[in-house]
């Protein structure tokens, strides 16, 4: 019984009793969901909810292998973040029901990536002895591991597509292409603007033809989610590149609020 209790309600050694609720609320409704899923075999999706539950232990993890301090907030947006992406935004399409969520996710997780960066440098340039980066050094390091998460997640969602017939990176009609693969001239960019339908036409595991009509134009499979992704999540990091500056610039004296955003090493 203690194992069941201590599974649902693992969390920082400095969470409070409202994270801690959140914690039991969402790993409660991603159990629950798992356990459904399974009969239908559902395993791409089942992926995805045991990928969650692992991801919830993110922030003990770090705060055990780095002694650290995570703060509540941190702790809670983390979460937050995670329960948005893989149980909203994935399985309940939340994606495909509000067109800015994934717009919005990606651009909080290019916010915390820096948060996560800068914290780590910072931390190591205040305890290390001989460390004396400067805060520009900080904010280079910073936007730099945002960018690197991002397109670390853009590498999993492409994996999870690929292998796991998944759909992460989102489809979007488009109504105009370029490209050399078509038409006779050899190496030459061929346009095609003002596509009307695409016709798409297969076969299923018996021999049968099937005919997939896109209607209002061309299917993009994934290359325009992808860009969009990085070009938000560059926004978020660049946001709190410029904080994170300012913050070691004025030795933590102003700018208060990051404090939030920022693990303190254990004393």
């Amino acid at each position: 019984m203690n194992i069941i209790k201590n599974f649902f309600t693992s969390s920082t050694t400095t969470a409070n009793k409202k994270i801690v609720l959140v914690y039991v609320i969402f790993r409660a409704i991603t159990v629950f969901m798992l356990i459904n899923q399974i009969p239908m075999q559902r395993w791409g999706d089942a992926f995805l909810l045991v990928l969650t539950l692992a991801l919830f232990a993110i922030p003990q993890l770090v705060e055990r292998m780095f002694n650290i301090e995570i703060p509540n907030l941190l702790e809670l947006i983390i979460i937050l973040f995670i329960f948005s992406s893989t149980i909203l935004g994935e399985l309940s399409d939340f994606y495909g029901y509000f067109k800015i969520w994934d717009t919005a996710l990606h651009t909080l997780n290019g916010f915390l990536a820096a948060g996560v960066g800068f914290s780590l440098v910072y931390l190591l340039n205040k305890n290390a002895e001989g460390m004396n980066l400067s805060p520009l050094f900080l904010a280079i390091v910073t936007f730099c591991f945002s960018m690197t998460v991002g397109v670390m997640w853009e590498f999993f969602e492409y994996s999870a597509d690929r292998w796991m017939n998944l759909d992460m990176q989102k489809d979007r009609v488009v109504q105009q292409i370029n490209s050399v693969s078509i038409g006779a001239e050899s190496n030459g960019v061929n346009h095609i603007e003002n596509i009307q339908r695409t016709v798409i036409e297969s076969e299923d595991n018996s021999g049968n033809s099937i005919e997939t009509v896109i209607d209002a134009g061309y299917l993009d499979i994934g290359i325009i989610d992808t860009m969009k992704d990085l070009f938000v999540n560059l926004i978020g990091a660049i946001v709190f590149s410029v904080f994170g500056f300012l913050y070691a610039q004025h030795d933590q004296k102003k700018y208060k609020f990051v404090r939030n955003f920022i693990p303190q090493k254990r004393e």
